[in-house]
Protein backbone atom coordinates (compact mmCIF):
# COMPACT_ATOMS: atom_id res chain seq x y z
CA UNK A 1 0.00 0.00 0.00
CA UNK A 2 1.26 3.47 -0.82
CA UNK A 3 2.08 5.57 2.23
CA UNK A 4 0.01 8.66 2.93
CA UNK A 5 3.07 10.35 4.43
CA UNK A 6 4.70 12.97 2.23
CA UNK A 7 7.99 14.84 2.68
CA UNK A 8 8.27 18.60 2.27
CA UNK A 9 10.06 18.39 -1.08
CA UNK A 10 7.63 15.90 -2.63
CA UNK A 11 4.71 18.02 -1.43
CA UNK A 12 6.15 21.22 -2.94
CA UNK A 13 6.48 19.48 -6.30
CA UNK A 14 2.96 18.05 -6.10
CA UNK A 15 1.18 21.34 -5.32
CA UNK A 16 3.29 23.71 -7.46
CA UNK A 17 1.02 26.01 -9.42
CA UNK A 18 -2.15 25.10 -7.53
CA UNK A 19 -4.67 27.81 -6.75
CA UNK A 20 -6.81 27.94 -3.62
CA UNK A 21 -4.90 25.14 -1.90
CA UNK A 22 -6.57 24.50 1.45
CA UNK A 23 -4.63 22.68 4.16
CA UNK A 24 -4.37 22.35 7.94
CA UNK A 25 -1.23 23.47 9.75
CA UNK A 26 -0.46 22.10 13.22
CA UNK A 27 0.65 24.15 16.23
CA UNK A 28 4.22 22.78 16.23
CA UNK A 29 4.70 24.06 12.67
CA UNK A 30 3.34 27.48 13.66
CA UNK A 31 5.51 27.60 16.76
CA UNK A 32 8.64 26.75 14.78
CA UNK A 33 7.74 29.28 12.08
CA UNK A 34 7.27 32.19 14.50
CA UNK A 35 9.93 31.49 17.15
CA UNK A 36 13.35 32.32 15.73
CA UNK A 37 15.02 30.49 18.64
CA UNK A 38 13.23 27.25 17.77
CA UNK A 39 15.47 24.39 16.62
CA UNK A 40 13.28 23.91 13.52
CA UNK A 41 12.83 27.60 12.68
CA UNK A 42 14.99 27.55 9.53
CA UNK A 43 13.53 24.25 8.33
CA UNK A 44 9.90 25.30 8.73
CA UNK A 45 10.16 28.96 7.73
CA UNK A 46 12.05 27.99 4.57
CA UNK A 47 9.38 25.41 3.70
CA UNK A 48 6.52 27.86 4.31
CA UNK A 49 8.25 30.50 2.18
CA UNK A 50 8.72 28.04 -0.70
CA UNK A 51 5.14 26.81 -0.37
CA UNK A 52 3.67 30.31 -0.51
CA UNK A 53 5.80 31.17 -3.53
CA UNK A 54 4.76 28.10 -5.56
CA UNK A 55 1.04 27.87 -4.71
CA UNK A 56 -1.90 29.95 -3.58
CA UNK A 57 -2.32 28.64 -0.04
CA UNK A 58 -5.06 28.98 2.56
CA UNK A 59 -3.80 27.81 5.96
CA UNK A 60 -6.48 26.45 8.27
CA UNK A 61 -6.19 25.54 11.90
CA UNK A 62 -8.40 24.79 14.90
CA UNK A 63 -9.10 26.43 18.23
CA UNK A 64 -7.19 23.53 19.82
CA UNK A 65 -4.14 24.48 17.78
CA UNK A 66 -4.55 28.13 18.73
CA UNK A 67 -4.66 27.19 22.42
CA UNK A 68 -1.47 25.11 22.08
CA UNK A 69 0.32 27.89 20.21
CA UNK A 70 -0.64 30.66 22.64
CA UNK A 71 0.13 28.49 25.68
CA UNK A 72 3.63 27.88 24.30
CA UNK A 73 4.06 31.65 23.88
CA UNK A 74 2.74 32.25 27.41
CA UNK A 75 5.42 29.94 28.81
CA UNK A 76 8.04 31.55 26.59
CA UNK A 77 7.31 35.15 27.58
CA UNK A 78 6.90 34.36 31.27
CA UNK A 79 10.17 32.40 31.37
CA UNK A 80 12.13 35.12 29.60
CA UNK A 81 10.49 37.84 31.70
CA UNK A 82 10.93 36.15 35.07
CA UNK A 83 14.60 35.45 34.39
CA UNK A 84 15.13 39.10 33.45
CA UNK A 85 13.56 40.56 36.60
CA UNK A 86 16.83 40.94 38.48
CA UNK A 87 18.15 43.24 35.74
CA UNK A 88 15.22 45.67 35.91
CA UNK A 89 16.05 48.92 37.72
CA UNK A 90 13.87 49.88 40.67
CA UNK A 91 12.37 46.40 40.95
CA UNK A 92 12.78 44.31 44.09
CA UNK A 93 11.92 40.63 44.51
CA UNK A 94 10.50 39.07 47.65
CA UNK A 95 13.01 36.60 49.14
CA UNK A 96 10.78 33.58 48.51
CA UNK A 97 10.53 34.49 44.80
CA UNK A 98 14.30 34.95 44.49
CA UNK A 99 14.90 31.50 45.89
CA UNK A 100 12.35 29.72 43.70
CA UNK A 101 13.49 31.54 40.53
CA UNK A 102 17.10 30.52 41.23
CA UNK A 103 16.02 26.89 41.71
CA UNK A 104 14.12 26.99 38.43
CA UNK A 105 17.11 28.43 36.57
CA UNK A 106 19.26 25.56 37.82
CA UNK A 107 16.60 22.98 36.97
CA UNK A 108 16.12 24.42 33.47
CA UNK A 109 19.89 24.51 32.90
CA UNK A 110 20.21 20.83 33.75
CA UNK A 111 17.34 19.90 31.43
CA UNK A 112 18.92 21.80 28.54
CA UNK A 113 22.34 20.22 29.20
CA UNK A 114 20.79 16.73 29.25
CA UNK A 115 18.91 17.46 26.02
CA UNK A 116 22.07 18.68 24.28
CA UNK A 117 23.80 15.44 25.25
CA UNK A 118 20.84 13.42 23.93
CA UNK A 119 20.66 15.02 20.49
CA UNK A 120 24.38 15.68 19.99
CA UNK A 121 24.84 17.16 16.51
CA UNK A 122 21.21 16.45 15.59
CA UNK A 123 19.98 19.94 16.50
CA UNK A 124 16.79 19.52 14.46
CA UNK A 125 15.48 17.05 17.07
CA UNK A 126 16.26 19.30 20.03
CA UNK A 127 13.12 19.75 22.14
CA UNK A 128 12.84 23.54 22.09
CA UNK A 129 9.97 23.45 24.59
CA UNK A 130 12.64 22.73 27.22
CA UNK A 131 13.91 26.30 26.76
CA UNK A 132 10.91 27.46 28.73
CA UNK A 133 9.59 26.65 32.19
CA UNK A 134 6.93 23.99 32.52
CA UNK A 135 3.47 24.98 33.69
CA UNK A 136 4.00 23.34 37.10
CA UNK A 137 7.19 25.36 37.55
CA UNK A 138 5.48 28.61 36.61
CA UNK A 139 2.79 27.87 39.18
CA UNK A 140 5.47 27.26 41.80
CA UNK A 141 7.03 30.64 41.01
CA UNK A 142 3.63 32.31 41.00
CA UNK A 143 2.96 31.04 44.53
CA UNK A 144 6.20 32.64 45.76
CA UNK A 145 5.04 36.17 44.76
CA UNK A 146 2.53 38.44 46.39
CA UNK A 147 -0.27 39.23 43.95
CA UNK A 148 0.11 43.02 44.22
CA UNK A 149 3.14 45.31 44.28
CA UNK A 150 4.33 46.36 47.73
CA UNK A 151 6.38 49.55 47.36
CA UNK A 152 9.28 48.51 45.05
CA UNK A 153 8.57 44.81 45.49
CA UNK A 154 7.00 43.57 42.26
CA UNK A 155 3.84 41.50 42.46
CA UNK A 156 2.75 38.67 40.17
CA UNK A 157 0.03 40.68 38.48
CA UNK A 158 2.63 43.27 37.47
CA UNK A 159 4.85 40.50 36.09
CA UNK A 160 1.98 39.36 33.87
CA UNK A 161 1.24 42.93 32.82
CA UNK A 162 4.89 43.54 31.86
CA UNK A 163 5.62 40.33 29.99
CA UNK A 164 2.32 38.86 28.82
CA UNK A 165 -0.35 41.46 28.14
CA UNK A 166 1.14 43.04 25.00
CA UNK A 167 3.15 40.04 23.79
CA UNK A 168 0.30 37.52 23.87
CA UNK A 169 -2.06 39.94 22.14
CA UNK A 170 0.53 40.44 19.38
CA UNK A 171 0.98 36.68 18.96
CA UNK A 172 -2.77 36.16 18.71
CA UNK A 173 -3.04 38.90 16.07
CA UNK A 174 -0.14 37.33 14.15
CA UNK A 175 -1.85 33.94 14.21
CA UNK A 176 -5.24 35.36 13.24
CA UNK A 177 -3.66 37.06 10.22
CA UNK A 178 -1.79 33.94 9.11
CA UNK A 179 -4.54 31.31 9.60
CA UNK A 180 -8.22 30.72 9.06
CA UNK A 181 -10.04 28.91 11.87
CA UNK A 182 -12.09 25.88 10.91
CA UNK A 183 -15.62 25.92 12.20
CA UNK A 184 -18.48 23.65 11.19
CA UNK A 185 -20.81 26.44 12.30
CA UNK A 186 -19.38 28.94 9.80
CA UNK A 187 -21.68 28.98 6.75
CA UNK A 188 -18.86 30.36 4.60
CA UNK A 189 -16.86 27.19 5.34
CA UNK A 190 -19.68 24.71 4.69
CA UNK A 191 -17.96 23.47 1.50
CA UNK A 192 -14.90 22.45 3.52
CA UNK A 193 -16.79 19.84 5.55
CA UNK A 194 -18.09 16.38 4.74
CA UNK A 195 -20.36 16.56 7.75
CA UNK A 196 -20.96 19.74 9.73
CA UNK A 197 -22.40 17.77 12.63
CA UNK A 198 -19.05 16.69 14.02
CA UNK A 199 -19.04 13.86 16.55
CA UNK A 200 -16.43 15.05 19.06
CA UNK A 201 -16.64 11.80 21.01
CA UNK A 202 -14.84 10.20 18.07
CA UNK A 203 -11.68 11.91 19.35
CA UNK A 204 -11.78 9.45 22.25
CA UNK A 205 -11.61 6.46 19.91
CA UNK A 206 -8.86 8.14 17.88
CA UNK A 207 -6.82 8.71 21.03
CA UNK A 208 -7.34 5.15 22.26
CA UNK A 209 -6.46 3.63 18.87
CA UNK A 210 -2.81 4.76 18.93
CA UNK A 211 -2.33 6.33 22.36
CA UNK A 212 -2.03 9.82 20.91
CA UNK A 213 -2.61 12.88 23.10
CA UNK A 214 -6.18 14.10 23.33
CA UNK A 215 -5.39 17.52 21.86
CA UNK A 216 -3.93 15.81 18.80
CA UNK A 217 -6.99 13.56 18.64
CA UNK A 218 -9.26 16.61 18.54
CA UNK A 219 -7.23 18.04 15.66
CA UNK A 220 -7.29 14.73 13.77
CA UNK A 221 -11.03 14.40 14.35
CA UNK A 222 -11.62 17.82 12.80
CA UNK A 223 -9.26 17.02 9.90
CA UNK A 224 -11.09 13.75 9.22
CA UNK A 225 -14.45 15.53 8.96
CA UNK A 226 -13.23 18.02 6.35
CA UNK A 227 -12.66 17.82 2.61
CA UNK A 228 -9.10 19.04 3.13
CA UNK A 229 -6.48 16.55 1.95
CA UNK A 230 -3.33 17.72 3.75
CA UNK A 231 -2.13 18.42 7.27
CA UNK A 232 1.33 19.87 7.98
CA UNK A 233 2.93 18.75 11.23
CA UNK A 234 6.16 17.89 13.04
CA UNK A 235 4.39 15.81 15.67
CA UNK A 236 5.30 12.11 15.74
CA UNK A 237 2.02 11.02 17.33
CA UNK A 238 -0.11 12.92 14.83
CA UNK A 239 1.88 11.59 11.87
CA UNK A 240 1.53 8.08 13.25
CA UNK A 241 -2.22 8.46 13.84
CA UNK A 242 -2.95 9.95 10.40
CA UNK A 243 -1.11 7.01 8.85
CA UNK A 244 -3.40 4.59 10.67
CA UNK A 245 -6.72 6.37 11.17
CA UNK A 246 -6.96 8.71 8.16
CA UNK A 247 -5.55 6.73 5.25
CA UNK A 248 -7.47 8.77 2.70
CA UNK A 249 -5.62 11.92 3.86
CA UNK A 250 -2.01 13.02 3.57
CA UNK A 251 0.28 14.11 6.39
CA UNK A 252 3.19 16.35 5.32
CA UNK A 253 6.41 16.28 7.34
CA UNK A 254 10.15 17.00 6.96
CA UNK A 255 11.90 14.66 4.52
CA UNK A 256 14.48 13.77 7.17
CA UNK A 257 11.75 12.26 9.38
CA UNK A 258 10.12 9.99 6.82
CA UNK A 259 12.52 7.22 7.80
CA UNK A 260 11.26 7.28 11.39
CA UNK A 261 8.07 5.55 10.23
CA UNK A 262 9.29 3.08 7.60
CA UNK A 263 9.94 0.30 10.09
CA UNK A 264 7.18 0.83 12.63
CA UNK A 265 4.43 1.37 10.07
CA UNK A 266 5.79 -0.86 7.31
CA UNK A 267 2.81 -3.22 7.12
CA UNK A 268 0.05 -0.68 7.86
Amino acid sequence: MTSNRMGFNQFLKKVAGQENLNLIIDSNMLIACFDEDHSNYNLVSDFIEKLESCAEVNFFTTVTTKAEYLDYQRRRFLTEGIFSLSSLSGVELIASAKQVIYQMKMRRGKRLADEEKRVGDDEENFNTALNYLQDSELKEIKKSFRARDVQNEIGWLKVCDLFLKKNIAEQEALLDEFCNYLSAHNDFQAHLFKNRNIDWKRATSLSSATGMGYSDALILNMFSETNLDYILTLDYDLIYAVSISAKNKFVVLPDSRLGDFKGTLKKI
